[in-house]
């Protein structure tokens, strides 16, 4: 592009808002369908977030109700902590404005669906948001609000006390939305989410239909993430000016021991001595050369420990196994788990079920993906956990028609490498789709021993009958030949027979 063809040209800006109005696509509201999915799915998480982080058993209530054949009033309530009444506008009414940015495992990862959901609703239906939280003592505070999109800032439109609300938090929108279509996508991510979060109860409302329960499967709250400080290996350059600027007054020592998890002072002192940088130097002396140099040298350098895995919170094996033989109760259960991993110096588990059933499957294996506990429903085909699990050759672990395996795969890292920001496929990171695809080998293990099982249990099974009609033939006769007017109960000898306990 020529200077002279720039004459005239005006160069404008717009907000993050306005950029995620415009494609809003990207964030799972690109179609009303997926728009209805999204609000209770977003509403939801954030529901089950703010319960676990106080230790609370989850109780959420989602109502839906159709006010016309496409105007849907959506109400998400919780029995939580409430929220602190100063960041109510900015967390609903703001995007990018969150809790949810420190190092340690949260559903959500940009502070930015539930704002999403608030300003899908104003640009369908005009109507605002209205969030009733109960915070501490006294009386609930109500308020109103809708989304300033030219400048990325909320507009309250009432706040005040609410005297009848008594506990947690309630979150009503006004959207267009296809809930006919959306119905089962809903249902599904719910009974999913009874899985990866058994100890939640979620009940589900629908226009006047009876109400649907989810869970509670589990009784045991899991012990909330701790934040932790970054790991040397995921200090990019930015990442790194970021830290700099916030201690530029720090020697090179002392921030690296200060700043970074896994690195003590004679870790910082060798790694400072590999650099031939004095460990005296303050970081504000570093040049731009320099900090590109440390940042290389964090991401390369071997002498690091693995990150701790204390800011992760996986399903856990009683918890996962508790719900799926809820769920499947004459199903056979398998648990496996792989780390924890890093992947860039980000702590990473990968937890996984299988679960066979005597059902005719549609496909076999069929997947079914969480990410951080959140059932991923959309995109699977270029997902990580899809193409790790196509890289396996089943047939060689006994997978066939005559059951179904039903794949139940955890992904939980402090970060989530999603495709796009709707949060609903994985990235392909190799190392990811390495431990994917070893977590499925473990499986297919799992499943071939079972299914050897299983084909041993049905056929002996088959010879029980056989043998117990014999034998109660020969016991028939040979009460007869012998004059006994009782026939013998031969199903203890059956039984010994094919040694069943």
């Amino acid at each position: 592009m020529t200077e002279a063809s720039l004459v005239g040209t005006e160069f404008t800006s717009i907000s993050v808002a306005e950029f995620f109005y415009r494609n809003r696509q990207m964030v799972g509201f690109g179609n009303p369908t997926q728009a209805v999915y999204s609000t209770i799915r977003e509403l939801v998480e954030n529901s089950l977030d703010a319960c676990e982080d106080a230790k609370i058993l989850p109780e959420i209530n989602v109502i839906i109700r159709r006010e016309s054949s496409d105007l849907l009033l959506i109400e998400v309530s919780d029995n939580g902590p409430g929220m602190p009444y100063q960041f109510v506008p900015e967390a609903f009414g703001k995007v990018l404005f969150g809790s949810k940015y420190g190092l340690r495992h949260k559903r959500g990862t940009f502070g930015l669906g539930v704002t999403m959901a608030v300003l899908y609703g104003q640009l369908t239906t005009n109507y605002p948001a209205t969030i009733i939280t109960k915070h501490g003592q006294g009386e609930a505070n109500e308020f109103r609000l809708l989304v300033d999109i030219k400048n990325n800032t909320p507009i309250i439109e009432y706040s005040g006390p609410n005297s009848s609300h008594s506990i947690g938090t309630k979150v009503t929108l006004k959207i267009r939305g296809d809930l006919k279509r959306s119905k089962l996508r809903i249902t599904e991510y719910l009974r999913l989410t009874s899985v990866s979060t058994p100890h939640a109860q979620i009940t589900l409302l629908i226009d006047d239909n009876p109400p649907i329960q989810f869970g509670r499967y589990s009784k045991m709250i899991p012990t909330p993430p701790r934040i932790s400080r970054p790991h040397p290996r995921s200090a990019d350059i930015e990442l790194l000016h970021h830290l700099i600027s916030n201690n530029n007054s720090m020697t090179l020592k002392a921030f690296l021991v200060d700043t970074f998890q896994k690195c003590g002072t004679k870790t910082a002192t060798r790694f400072l001595h590999f650099l031939s940088l004095n460990p005296n130097r303050t970081t504000e002396s570093l040049t731009r050369d320099e900090i590109v140099r440390i940042s290389n040298a964090l991401r390369n350098y071997n002498g690091f420990d693995k990150p701790e895995s204390q800011c992760l919170s996986p399903i856990g094996k009683d918890s996962l196994m508790e719900a799926l033989n809820r769920l499947y109760p004459s199903a056979s259960i398998k648990y496996e788990i792989r780390g924890p991993f890093e992947w860039n110096g980000h702590p990473t588990i990968l937890e996984g079920a299988v679960v066979i059933t005597d059902s005719t499957p549609a496909e076999n294996p069929s997947l079914i993906r969480f990410a951080n506990k959140v059932p991923l429903l959309y995109d699977a085909s270029d997902d990580v956990l899809t193409l790790a699990m196509k890289r396996i050759n089943w047939n060689r672990y006994g997978v066939d028609t005559n059951s179904q395996v039903l794949l139940f795969v955890n992904l939980c890292s402090t970060r989530i490498p999603y495709r796009e920001a709707g949060k609903q496929s994985i990235a392909a990171i190799p190392a990811i789709q390495s431990e994917a695809e070893l977590l499925f080998k473990t499986l297919g293990r799992a499943i071939k021993r079972e299914s050897s099982s299983i084909r041993r249990s049905k056929r002996n099974a088959r010879k029980m009958r056989e043998f117990s009609k014999y034998f109660r033939l020969i016991a028939r006769y040979g009460a007869l030949l012998a004059s006994v007017e009782t026939t013998p109960d031969t199903s203890k000898l059956v039984e010994s027979l094919f040694e069943v306990k």
